[in-house]
């Protein structure tokens, strides 16, 4: 009987080396959308058109370990369209805007992001450039972590097309 010990391994290290880049893939694609916030969020309240939007609704949630909020905002722009939205809150955010029954908004439609609430976007886009900076830290590290997986799954799977070495069991 001759059995071939370690295919069962190779198997695994080919499916490691395939799907060793798939977080910082991940990390990478985040960052390109914190980006196009950050970007859109100063597009916006830079060359966007001022209103005075209603504040329809607001609601603070507490789930679990994290609490954040959601405001639903109200304006009619200088076309005549009534435009109402939903924007989600972090906590910190949120707090900021709890009184307000009317709120200064910048609104520009072609923007990545269309509606900048005035009262927090200093605080909003320095929240953003923190959330791009620990992206970019996770992504180095993640990319070097993967680099690593790759050059030893290479190495592995490299050492497979030499020779495999065969255990014989001989029955007496």
């Amino acid at each position: 009987m001759t059995r071939n010990i370690g295919k069962s391994k190779m198997n695994r290290l080919t499916y490691l080396w395939y799907l060793l880049w798939l977080l910082p893939l991940y990390l990478l694609g985040m960052a390109i959308h914190m980006g196009a916030i950050y970007q859109g969020l100063g597009k916006t309240y830079e060359q966007g058109d001022s209103y005075i939007a209603d504040v329809v609704h607001f609601e603070i949630k507490q789930i679990a370990a994290q609490t954040n909020g959601s405001i639903t905002v109200r304006f009619t722009t200088e076309e005549g369209h009534e435009i109402t939205r939903k924007l989600s809150q972090p906590i910190q955010n949120a707090a900021q805007l709890q009184a307000s029954e009317l709120m200064p908004v910048r609104y520009m439609e072609a923007s990545y992001q269309p509606i900048v609430l005035v009262p927090i976007y200093e605080f909003h886009r320095k929240m953003v450039l923190m959330n791009l900076a620990v992206l970019a830290a996770s992504l180095l590290i993640t990319f070097f972590i993967a680099l690593t997986a790759h050059r030893f799954a290479s190495r592995k799977l490299a050492a497979r097309d030499e020779p495999q070495q065969l255990i014989e069991i001989v029955d007496s």
